[in-house]
């Protein structure tokens, strides 16, 4: 088991039970073996504590060390001096008595670090079966030689799979865990980099058309400036309003990366925070409003959505839309919010331009649920004409 970068999200708290189930199954051990000893011989009892509790500790420092990441030589040599242990309290106690059930829990230790040790992943079932298997059927041949009771057979059984299984499928439980966490990091991560690569292409798209008659405009302004300067004039004028209108469309695309309704972009947001792995909560429908209000608005959750993906790392997130009277207001709620967030660049701009038409951009932290709200006021109705109704003089 590698070690791996500061986990994220539950899997802190994933990680520390993990840790206390793996490493506390020693203890455990412990304690099962020793309600088997209580009602052992005096004479045999400290020799069999003490095997038993050697065995547990060389075989937990091996776990612990699989944990930590550490190469396999050492957790070898661990192992099989728990197993030399074992056997050895085990043969010592046999020579003075019958065997007790003491052994059955360091034995399913031993075949947890077995499983961990010489069988890879997607294969530790069957090594788990084995082990099992094979102290199963070592206790049955001590009972049939008279060393054991039958009873302890049974235990043997039970404890060996139950101690083994729960320490293996724990830590593959936290490696699945792990496994899903970096993926929804990199879905994030990806859906950004789209994000990134949409903005690119449009600027592109937008910019390329205007740089190229500015190119060819000036070019021709140039060849003809002696020759025919009307000509050279006319280009000259012509390259101005061109650089005036990939100015205005810079500044259009550096606005609102693309013009779309808000609708679009909040469709846009719940796919690119599913992708992220966060549950999202979106409006069904959205009003249907004038070209700018919804292009704010848009832009507001858009800005919303790429801050919670790059700042935060959030579980759920809600969006809202509400229409109070004459004012329309956009809400977006997410958890995973660390630290208090100051308003970046984008924040600002944001709100210069809601303050532009009328309207105003609050953000709050409350515990780890960040809010950001955008209002705008609805544009007034057109008055509605009413028809002309001619009226005919009566014919005298």
């Amino acid at each position: 088991m590698t070690p791996e970068p500061a986990p994220a999200r539950d899997l802190r708290r994933l990680r520390l039970y993990t840790f206390f189930t793996v490493i506390g199954s020693g203890p455990l051990a412990l304690f099962v073996a020793a309600m088997f000893l209580a009602g052992s011989r005096e004479a045999v009892l400290p020799l069999t504590a003490g095997a038993v509790t050697a065995s547990v500790v060389l075989c937990t420092a091996g776990l612990a060390l699989h944990w930590h990441g550490q190469g396999p030589w050492r957790r070898r040599l661990l192992w099989f001096a728990s197993l030399a242990v074992l056997l050895g309290g085990a043969a010592a106690e046999a020579a003075a008595g019958p065997v007790s059930a003491a052994w059955a829990a360091p034995a399913g230790l031993l075949v947890a670090e077995a499983a961990l040790l010489w069988s890879r992943p997607g294969r530790r079932t069957l090594a788990l079966l084995a082990g099992t298997g094979a102290a199963v059927a070592s206790a049955a041949l001590a009972a049939r030689l008279g060393y054991m009771e039958p009873g302890i057979v049974f235990m043997t059984a039970v404890l060996v799979p139950s101690m083994a299984a729960g320490i293996v499928c724990q830590l593959w439980h936290y490696r699945v865990a792990q496994e899903l966490e970096q993926a929804r990091g990199l879905a994030a991560d990806l859906a950004v980099a789209e994000e990134r690569l949409r903005f690119a292409g449009e600027l592109h798209d937008i910019q390329g058309g205007h740089l190229q008659a500015i190119m060819l405009k000036a070019q021709v302004a140039r060849r003809y400036r002696e020759s025919d300067p009307d000509l050279a004039a006319e280009e000259i004028r012509a390259v101005e309003e061109l650089a005036r209108e990939a100015l205005r469309d810079m500044r259009a695309v550096v606005g609102g990366y693309r013009k779309t309704a808000l609708a679009d972009e909040i469709g846009s947001a719940a796919r690119i925070l599913k992708s992220a792995g966060v549950e999202a909560s979106v409006p069904d429908a959205a009003p249907s409003l004038d070209e700018d209000t919804e292009r704010l608005l848009g832009l507001l959750v858009r800005e919303a959505t790429t801050n919670l993906i790059r700042h935060a790392e959030p579980t759920s997130a809600n969006v809202s839309i509400v229409e109070v009277d004459a004012e329309v207001t956009v809400t977006v709620v997410n958890d995973g919010a660390a630290e208090p967030a100051e308003g970046g660049n984008g924040l600002s701009m944001l709100a210069q331009r809601f303050g532009e038409a009328g309207g105003r951009v609050e953000h709050a932290l409350d515990g780890d649920r960040w809010t950001i709200k955008g209002t705008l006021p609805k544009p007034a109705p057109r008055p509605h004409r009413q028809p002309r109704t001619r009226t005919r003089r009566a014919r005298r």
